[in-house]
């Protein structure tokens, strides 16, 4: 038990490094380049890398495929299976590097019809940096496999390091380019993509030193192999669709309606994706240990497991609400300056509530993928994502850029509605009550924050005539949710052991 807790804290760690790196570099940038650039080149920018990382999802769940069979390989010293796992893999990550290039190929062609309200003089710089980003993710994604090599051997500080690292070194070419040299979009894509390709490579070599006999073969492609990762990959890709179609297209949307908006959207969003990417980092790494336990039959092992971190990713989700209610202001005006405040602001407070309630079945969906059994998932993530998107474009039209924040939101809600009443219950071998997800889940994390919860929604109702001084009112609703969290982890404490 010891040595799986050391394991999982290990690389729930790492992947939090990996994403705090990613997240450094989303935040550091738009601090510079809304500086640096003028509004309309920074919207292009930020569509740009939208449009880029389209290409992202072209990895179709193979890293993840690989992380998962490879697991299982090595825990039966199986090096055919090895070979056949990653020889399929990497041929089929390559392939979708060649569609990566070729969709991206075709919306530069056509980005002047798509995004009509862009000015004519942006459109080529735009154009050029989403096909060398493009080119760079297609390269990402052919070695994206041994990523998948790292994290299946639970080695997941390997990945973190040189992802981390080379992102880190990409933003500081960037933001030096940007406020020295040029204010030229393709350039800026040019030294971002070098930086990322190199983290790919540099994980490459590091996976074929840990794997020591491994080399790439034609001859090691099996058809079996190939199939069972089709299976595996059809029913995650779906659910991967649906992912796109709910925080993939925010972008997009407010891009092709209103191009100007589009800056001040991505800033908001670049936050969430932050959090999120933070969130998804930890609980990723439960997917291998999930996968072991499993196969040792362990199910009341990943019961717990999912419970309780649902119950701590509950907890981080509503901090991170109280700070943004409590500090957002001052955030976006020292970040980016006041004249985004008025979009980013509004939009930024609905989507992070947003995020906290669609993350709250994160772990839980960790556990389908972890276990082979993503299909599950596949209802809640299309209707999420297609009621996302008719949401998005209906809100656009009626209520601008905040419309597409209210979708995300509505959709969220409905999304883990369909989890919790229709998923939950169809997974036999991991029997999760539903009162026992409600409760770790939702109940237990949000009742300590209740009191700043009702102090924030009377500040902001009064106004300037709340009656309390706000720093005192501040300290005592602190104080009473401390105290609500130490009554809560005592009764938690308590019922667990009368149950053991």
């Amino acid at each position: 038990m010891r040595s799986l807790r050391f394991a999982i804290a290990k690389n729930a760690i790492s992947n939090v490094m990996r994403g705090a790196a990613s997240a450094v570099v989303a935040i550091v940038l738009p601090h510079f380049l809304t500086h640096a650039l003028g509004r309309d080149q920074f919207a292009g920018w930020a569509l740009m890398l939208q449009l880029a990382a389209y290409a992202n999802y072209l990895d179709f769940g193979l890293q993840t495929a690989v992380a998962r069979y490879l697991a299982g390989a090595l825990e039966r010293n199986d090096r055919v299976e090895r070979d056949r796992l990653l020889s399929s893999a990497t041929t089929m990550l390559t392939g979708g590097g060649v569609l990566a290039i070729c969709l991206l190929g075709i919306v530069a062609w056509q980005l002047p019809h798509l995004f009509h309200t862009a000015p004519q003089s942006l459109i080529g710089e735009i154009r050029a940096g989403v096909i060398i980003l493009g080119i760079a993710a297609a390269i990402g994604l052919a070695l994206s496999a041994y990523t998948g090599v790292l994290v299946g051997m639970q080695r997941n500080e390997l990945p973190a390091l040189a992802a981390g690292s080379s992102r880190i070194l990409g933003a500081i070419a960037v933001v030096v380019a940007a406020t020295h040299y040029t204010q030229s979009l393709a350039w800026l894509a040019l030294w971002l993509g070098i930086f990322n390709v190199a983290g790919g490579v540099i994980q490459y070599v590091i996976a074929k030193r840990l794997l020591g006999d491994y080399r790439f073969r034609w001859s090691a492609l099996d058809g079996a192999t190939t199939k069972a990762l089709v299976r595996y990959c059809a029913e995650l890709s779906v659910w991967s669709f649906g992912m796109l179609l709910v925080s993939g297209l925010d972008v997009t949307i407010v891009g092709l309606f209103n191009f100007r908006a589009t800056g001040a959207y991505s800033i908001a969003a670049t936050l969430i994706i932050f959090f999120t990417g933070l969130n998804g980092a930890a609980f990723s790494a439960m997917l291998a240990p999930v996968a072991v336990m499993q196969a040792r039959h362990e199910y009341a092992r990943i019961e717990r497991l999912v419970l309780v971190t649902t119950r701590l990713g509950s907890y981080l989700s509503m901090a991170v609400v109280i700070f943004t209610f409590l500090f957002g202001e001052t955030l976006v005006r020292m970040w980016v300056g006041a004249s985004y405040l008025s979009i980013t602001l509004p939009v930024l407070k609905i989507l992070v509530i947003a995020q906290a309630i669609r993350l709250t079945g994160n772990a839980f969906g960790t556990m389908l993928v972890g276990m082979g059994y993503q299909r599950y998932g596949i209802v809640p993530a299309l209707v999420e994502g297609v009621s996302n998107l008719l949401l998005s474009v209906v809100g656009m039209i009626y209520l601008g850029p905040a419309g597409v924040a209210w979708a995300t939101l509505i959709a969220a809600v409905i999304a883990l509605a369909v989890l919790i009443f229709f998923v939950m219950r169809r997974i036999q071998e991991v029997r999760i009550r539903l009162w026992s997800f409600v409760a770790q889940g939702l109940f237990v994390p949000f009742v300590p924050f209740l009191p700043l919860c009702l102090w924030i929604a009377v500040r902001d109702l009064c106004s300037e005539s709340f009656p309390i001084p706000s720093g005192f009112a501040f300290v005592l609703t602190t104080v009473l949710s401390l105290l609500t969290v130490a009554l809560i982890k005592r009764g938690i404490d308590g019922a667990q052991r009368l149950r053991n």
